[in-house]
């Protein structure tokens, strides 16, 4: 390496290379060092033509890149074999995954940087579920292109305006958080469009800060938790700030961080889930195909209806705590994937409510609820998840699950009227984390609201089943409170 000329890409006095070249090997790495304050990206490429060989690179620093995608430094080096360029490859290569710098290589659909040529290629392993989708879109662009027909939507206006707005919400929760926008390709950083087993890559690194976090004695624990955080967000490119500070405060360190990322991670994997049934339907989308990808039926429940004013009084007098839950509207919604394997055996079914962040409803209706991955709680702000373990949590009050949404644009909220199968409740009134079951016998838990005279460790009733197939959505209500 040390006797191999680095030439500036722009240097006219460099050796003379064809312009029609094959990339016989490439790799875009990437670094987030938060001790270091480092955020780069290196891209190598091993270029032949005919008998002549180079060794592109494009470096630089990762946030530049948004507002200039042609920043960074680019450079050649030449060889006399296609032997001799290899090893000059992986020597570069070598050196940047290296302890020292600390690169890892990432899997991307499509490259935004490195050569001309390798720009909009993939990059790295990539998932099978990725390979597919690259398939299918190559399939389709070999076809002759399409006029886009523009049509009136045959849904209601109430249907449209609510696929609109859980769309937004989705979107800009995504890319105010990840240093990411949403394209005609998908989720895509300034290196390129990320790939579902890199989204998966960043959940296991989460999964391994969450084993370091949660154990008491760890050796260098707050070092640990630092370079872990790096490495996810090496993984998983976020808007984190230029300043030691900012980089200092984005340490993964707490419960809430927790929380946060791991809903990031779920948010993203909605959204190439949704985008890659129906083809583009997260960037200049018509709303059928919105509505198609969330691959459920919503339809309104008119205002002068009976039905509307029945469930409308259930929401509004089920609250306890407070009476600020106001319903303004209210959609029916079957999930064929959830009633199909609804366990019907169980018996004690009851409506419950369910609410979640407003970013949450395209994912929530398009795969339904899932059960948690991580038991986080914080307190008195605690999360759906954690006083009574792994489970799906439901209130029967619209005041407990109003606590779990937040208000969109529109500044409204959402929240969920589900069916479920509670069968035989075990009683608690003390908190008992770590349950990934109901204990034998029974079919539920319920965490028992205090009263007077009643002491419980409960703010709220608690209802947790720990099998989906226990629950499936009916109807969902807008509501501001």
């Amino acid at each position: 390496m040390a006797n191999v000329k680095a030439w500036k890409y722009h240097d006219a006095a460099q050796p003379a290379f064809p312009d029609d070249f094959e990339i016989a090997q490439k790799a875009v790495l990437q670094v987030t060092d938060i001790k270091t304050n480092r955020n780069k990206y290196y891209a190598i490429e091993l270029h032949v033509a005919g008998e002549r060989f180079r060794v592109f690179t494009h470096y630089g620093r990762t946030d530049d890149l948004e507002a200039n995608p042609d920043s960074g430094q680019k450079e050649c080096r030449y060889a006399d074999s296609l032997f001799e360029a290899q090893a000059i490859y992986q020597s570069i290569y070598n050196q940047k995954t290296g302890s020292r710098k600390g690169y890892q290589e990432i899997a991307l659909a499509a490259s935004n940087i490195g050569s001309r040529k390798a720009r909009g290629t993939s990059s790295g392993a990539v998932d099978d579920k990725t390979l597919e989708k690259l398939a299918e879109k190559e399939k389709q662009d070999g076809q002759p292109a399409k006029k886009p027909v523009v049509k009136q939507s045959a849904l209601p206006s109430a249907v449209q305006a609510l696929v609109r707005y859980i769309y937004d919400e989705a979107t800009n929760a995504l890319t105010s958080t990840v240093q990411a926008k949403i394209t005609a390709n998908g989720i895509e950083t300034p290196l390129g469009i990320l790939t579902i087993g890199q989204i998966e890559k960043g959940e296991d690194i989460l999964g391994e800060l969450y084993d370091v976090f949660q154990k008491k004695r760890v050796k260098h624990k707050a070092d640990r938790l630092e370079q872990l955080s790096s490495a996810f967000y090496t993984a998983i490119p976020h808007r984190f700030g230029r300043t030691r500070a900012a980089a200092a405060a984005a340490v993964i360190n707490s419960l809430a961080d927790f929380e946060q990322k791991q809903n990031t991670l779920q948010l993203m994997k909605d959204m190439l889930q949704v985008n890659g049934e129906e083809g583009n339907v997260l960037f200049d989308a018509q709303v059928d195909e919105e509505y198609n990808a969330l691959n459920c039926t919503v339809e309104p429940v008119e205002a002068a209806s009976g039905e509307f004013k029945e469930l409308r009084d259930f929401v509004e007098k089920s609250q306890i705590k407070t009476k600020s839950v106001q319903v303004k509207s209210i959609f029916k919604v079957h999930r064929d994937a959830e009633t199909a394997v609804f366990r019907n055996d169980v018996g004690n079914q009851r409506p419950l409510f369910h609410g979640s962040r407003i970013q949450n409803w395209v994912g929530l209706l398009s795969r339904g609820i899932l059960l948690p991955k991580i038991v986080v709680s914080m307190g008195v702000h605690r999360t759906d998840a954690g006083w009574l373990g792994h489970g799906i949590y439901f209130g029967d009050a619209a005041c407990t699950s109003c606590f779990y949404t937040t208000p969109g644009r529109r500044k409204t909220r959402l929240m969920a009227i589900c069916n479920v199968a509670l069968g035989k409740a075990k009683q608690y009134k003390k908190i008992t984390y770590g349950l990934t079951a109901p204990p034998d016998g029974y079919d539920s838990c319920h965490g028992v609201r205090r009263k007077f005279a009643r002491p419980s460790e409960f703010d709220d009733d608690e209802y947790v089943v720990y099998d989906t197939s226990q629950q499936h959505m009916k109807y969902l209500v807008e509501f501001a409170a």
